[in-house]
């Protein structure tokens, strides 16, 4: 089984490819946004690399959200285009599944967050790979305040995401005097290099579903999650109200 995974949903782009469960090479962008001008390249480039041309592919995975939605909507277009191309299934997975799926330490609760803007964040809770809550946008002081009063005390919970910057300065924000009146141990927070998801834990997911003998949609069955409606949208609607 040979995988070409990628992520866009965020401010870089990853591909990765795996043959076998093993992750043979990965290519990760900076943090420039140029989605539609260096996904393709990065494609084609790691094909390259390791002798191989887009019909050796057998499954084709992203990530489908939430996060930029221009990123979701570059990525989702070039997957589904090159999965119809060649006849071949893709794999779908949400942004912060894999951010969780980051996370070694299976004991640990972990809040992939991934900014929202407007003081929110994207934000889930998993447990050994497992969602305890509903993905969706949350200000952040709901959010924190939902881990508070839904799990124990004595649970460490850590961030993960770009998000988490957003986190930390709200916590810093309220110091000791904080109204939640959590002990700051308890909030621990990821490696820095954790926080933009990586298009190899795409390619480890898909490998993983694969095993498990799950089905794997049609290129025309993929969906984004965007988590909200864009702006564009919400301003037709906000005009349609008037």
């Amino acid at each position: 089984m040979i995988i070409l995974a990628s992520d866009t949903s965020g401010k870089s782009i990853s591909v990765a490819l795996s043959k076998e469960g093993t992750v043979i090479e990965e290519i990760s962008g900076q943090d420039t946004m140029q989605h539609a001008s260096s996904l393709l390249p990065a494609i084609n480039q790691i094909l390259q690399n390791n002798d191989l041309s887009i019909a050796d592919i057998d499954l084709f995975a992203t990530t489908t959200g939430p996060g930029s939605f221009t990123g979701i909507r570059i990525g989702l277009s070039a997957v589904m285009g090159l999965a119809y191309g060649t006849g071949k299934r893709v794999y779908g997975v949400s942004s912060l599944a894999t951010l969780a799926a980051a996370i070694a330490d299976a004991a640990l609760l972990v809040a992939p967050v991934v900014d929202a803007r407007g003081g929110r964040v994207y934000s889930g809770l998993y447990l050994k790979g497992e969602s305890l809550i509903e993905e969706r946008p949350r200000e952040i002081s709901a959010f924190l305040e939902t881990l508070v009063d839904k799990f124990p005390q004595d649970e460490k919970i850590v961030f993960v995401g770009d998000g988490s910057p957003l986190i930390q300065e709200y916590l810093d924000e309220q110091e000791r005097e904080h109204p939640l009146n959590v002990a700051e141990e308890r909030f621990v927070f990821a490696e820095p290099e954790k926080n933009n998801i990586s298009a190899a834990q795409v390619a480890l997911l898909a490998q993983a579903a694969y095993l498990r003998g799950e089905s794997f949609p049609a290129a025309h069955e993929l969906e984004a999650n965007y988590g909200i409606e864009s702006s564009a949208k919400r301003n037709l609607k906000k005009k349609g109200d008037k």
